[in-house]
């Protein structure tokens, strides 16, 4: 099975990114990985320093099997970067592993990412594999589950993957957004993968915010399809301590860990969704209804002034 190329997103963090390569390059399979980083350009002085440390950097990045750096001349934004990058490493590759500048990873996240991506490729119920899961003090697995990974309604993007011909389905442009706004009943079947989900993807298109994640989870429910999620997280988070565009301080984020991470996951060939396992994920996201809340109206206030 030949590896799947890791393509890393980076804008203007240096220390963050720095945690984040030498975790990757500790992965097991890492020397067989290629690695693909874009790295977005400063559109403003305050960050014009940090873009350059952060490039400066990537040019001493070693122990992959190939490392291709893309400065991108002109500012795109998180959404644009990603989403014009891994139709890039899709349109080579067939298949991508995604990572952004604030993730660090356990040593297994290569094997587990590249062995769902080789046994997924096929099942047509699957749009994307994520590698991270909410911390068991958030989510219980219960005691009967059997397997080491489970379906699920809402991708997580801190460490995902997809295939080229699935993502090629994607309606970015959310062209049925009108009908869904007024259908409460839709919008209740989405806030299945999370209640979160309905005012993160309203409120994502109507600001106009720099955001691709809401989208993606909802062409997950517009097209029946699943997430495939770990028992156990291969990835923490570093991101949510107010250095980064989109996302703001969260304590619900001190807790991520991925020390119980399983270091060779099995993939059944038969995995059937378990309404107890959403349920739980479901209720996970509810409990940080209120900070998301906050966050929303900071949000709008930082933009009026």
């Amino acid at each position: 099975m030949a590896s799947a190329p890791a393509a890393l997103f980076a804008y203007q963090r240096p220390d963050h990114l720095r945690k984040t390569l030498k975790a990757l390059a500790r992965n097991f399979g890492a020397e067989d990985t290629p690695l693909i980083v874009f790295s977005d350009a400063s559109d403003h002085p305050d960050t014009e320093e940090n873009v350059r440390e952060v490039r400066r950097l990537l040019q001493m990045v070693r122990g992959f099997k190939s490392v291709r750096i893309v400065e991108r001349e002109k500012r795109l934004g998180l959404a644009g970067n990603i989403l014009s990058g891994v139709s890039e490493v899709l349109n080579a590759f067939g298949r991508v592993i995604v990572l952004e500048d604030d993730l660090v990873t356990h040593p297994a996240f290569l094997r587990y990412m590249n062995g769902a991506l080789e046994n997924y490729t096929d099942d047509s119920r699957i749009l994307s594999v994520s590698g991270s899961m909410p911390h068991r003090l958030r989510m219980r697995i219960p005691k009967r589950y059997p397997h080491d990974v489970w379906l699920s309604r809402r991708n997580l993007s801190a460490g995902w993957g997809t295939w080229s011909e699935k993502w090629s389905t994607v309606d970015w442009l959310v062209e049925s957004l009108e009908t869904f706004r007024s259908d409460p009943e839709a919008q209740q079947r989405f806030n299945l993968g999370g209640p979160d989900l309905t005012p993160a993807l309203l409120n994502a298109i109507d600001q106009g915010r720099d955001l691709w994640a809401a989208r993606f989870s909802y062409a997950h429910f517009v097209s029946g399809r699943f997430s495939l999620l770990p028992r156990r997280s291969y990835v923490r988070h570093i991101g949510y301590d107010g250095s980064g565009m989109n996302t703001f301080w969260n304590p619900f984020h001190i807790l991520d860990s991925h020390r119980d991470a399983m270091e060779a996951p099995v993939f059944p060939k038969h995995l059937e969704a378990d309404t107890e396992l959403q349920e739980r994920f479901r209720n996970a996201f509810r409990s940080q209804g209120w900070i998301e809340s906050w966050k929303r109206r900071r949000y709008l206030s930082q933009s009026a002034k």
